[in-house]
């Protein structure tokens, strides 16, 4: 009679875990299919049509013109038939805000078409609900590549090599809109197909053409900027009687001493003071800014000791619109300063919960040099716009006028203060 009321409460008890376990596989898979906040989609698993046939019944006829002319149906095929794609849209509306009109796609090569349809492919099904749930912008790979450039391996198991550089999507999803690397593109409902997603953007998306150093100079409002970085690194090698250089291009140039297979270009970002935030300063020009360097006292040789001490006060007014590159110190044979991250962030991934505590520079293998976490604080302005200052600083905030300007490396954000450190003194 025990041996079989324990058997009846052993059997209640595994129905009983049956019973949980059910209801858990239920509600994972309620929760793998419940829809994302910016509208529900279908699960690539349950759609029934493929991205031909998804983008066959659309009525962005622009698109599907440019499609038909170029040869993206075969190179799609070369990715198997298992590779899931993200295909951006562009609207008919944004085709002709770009002047791509029926008769300018119809009149150009399928070799151009091509490029541009590229830029608007992953090669992956991205999911909206990732996008929602990050703080961060996801990294996201076009299938459109730049054979002349070589990036650094993102695999931890490649750090010595190099990965071939395809143009970058950094996307994030907010309120229900698709931010394309920084700008908005839109809130139209993605659509789900059985070999990936279509998702409508609001505009043409165009691939960076520039670096960062061709961008500044292009743009005619970083000219002090460029002047006093560009002195302050001729009177560096002049006061060391012409044995040390500090270059200061390194990041915003394409390294031309190294090609394939060789790292040749990095990702980052750039808060560029614009010739406004200097007067604001009250440098009228780079004269200016180099003679306030010689009444602050310039940097000299301790022949003694071998090395330089100081450095120009203009190090501390720029520092922090480089992530604190020119401040940071260098081990004894000025190299090895300590392993950098990512400091490629768009104007949405600039706030404080995401960046407060980031780590810059892991610093010296040997423990000489320190750790740097993010200086900088961020906040918005009335109307949304990004502002920046130093952590602990009383001096007023940078406000990004013009953010999100794209380059080969990364994004530029034009800022209309000058973003000295905290402890600086005018």
């Amino acid at each position: 009679m025990n041996i079989k009321k324990s058997y009846d409460i052993f059997r209640a008890f595994n129905f009983l875990v049956f019973c949980v376990l059910m209801l858990l596989m239920a509600s994972c898979r309620k929760d793998e299919f419940m829809p994302v906040p910016e509208g529900e989609i279908v699960p690539s698993e349950e759609a029934t049509a493929n991205l031909k046939e998804v983008l066959s019944a659309t009525s962005y006829t622009l698109f599907k013109a440019a499609w038909a002319r170029s040869t993206m149906e075969a190179k799609l095929k070369t990715y198997g038939e298992r590779t899931k794609f993200t295909l951006f849209v562009p609207t008919d509306a944004a085709f002709l805000a770009d002047g791509m009109t029926l008769e300018k796609i119809n009149t150009t090569s399928p070799e151009v078409l091509d490029e541009l349809l590229m830029y608007h492919t992953i090669a992956s099904g991205v999911n909206p609900r990732d996008l929602v749930a990050r703080l961060d912008n996801t990294i996201e790979k076009s299938i459109l590549p730049n054979p002349a450039l070589r990036t650094k391996p993102i695999s931890p198991f490649n750090s010595g090599g190099s990965d071939p550089y395809f143009y970058r999507q950094y996307l994030k999803v907010e309120q229900g809109h698709l931010y394309i690397n920084g700008k908005d593109a839109g809130n139209v409902q993605p659509i789900s197909a059985k070999n990936g997603i279509l998702w409508p953007v609001n505009r043409l998306l165009h691939k960076p053409t520039k670096t960062m150093l061709q961008a500044l100079q292009d743009d005619g409002r970083f000219g002090i900027y460029l002047d006093v970085m560009q002195r302050c690194s001729d009177l560096y090698f002049e006061i060391t009687e012409y044995n040390l250089e500090r270059p200061w291009t390194p990041g915003l140039v394409v390294d031309e001493t190294q090609g394939p297979p060789y790292v040749n270009i990095v990702f980052s970002s750039l808060l560029a003071p614009t010739d406004a935030a200097f007067h604001t300063a009250g440098f009228a020009d780079a004269d200016a800014v180099m003679e306030f360097n010689k009444k602050r006292g310039l940097p000299y040789v301790d022949w003694d000791l071998g090395e330089v001490v100081g450095m120009f006060a203009s190090d501390y007014l720029l520092t922090l619109h480089r992530w604190s590159d020119l401040i940071y110190p260098k081990s004894a044979n000025y190299s090895f300063g300590g392993r950098a991250n990512s400091t490629c962030f768009y104007s949405n991934d600039l706030n404080n919960d995401l960046l407060g505590n980031y780590m810059l520079r892991d610093g010296q293998y040997d423990g000489t040099l320190p750790v740097m976490t993010m200086p900088l604080e961020f906040g918005k302005t009335a109307n949304g716009a990004v502002t920046i200052k130093a952590k602990g600083s009383t001096h007023t905030p940078a406000t990004i006028i013009d953010g999100d300007i794209n380059t080969l490396m990364g994004p530029i954000h034009a800022v209309d203060h000058l973003i000295p450190t905290a402890d600086f003194k005018f």
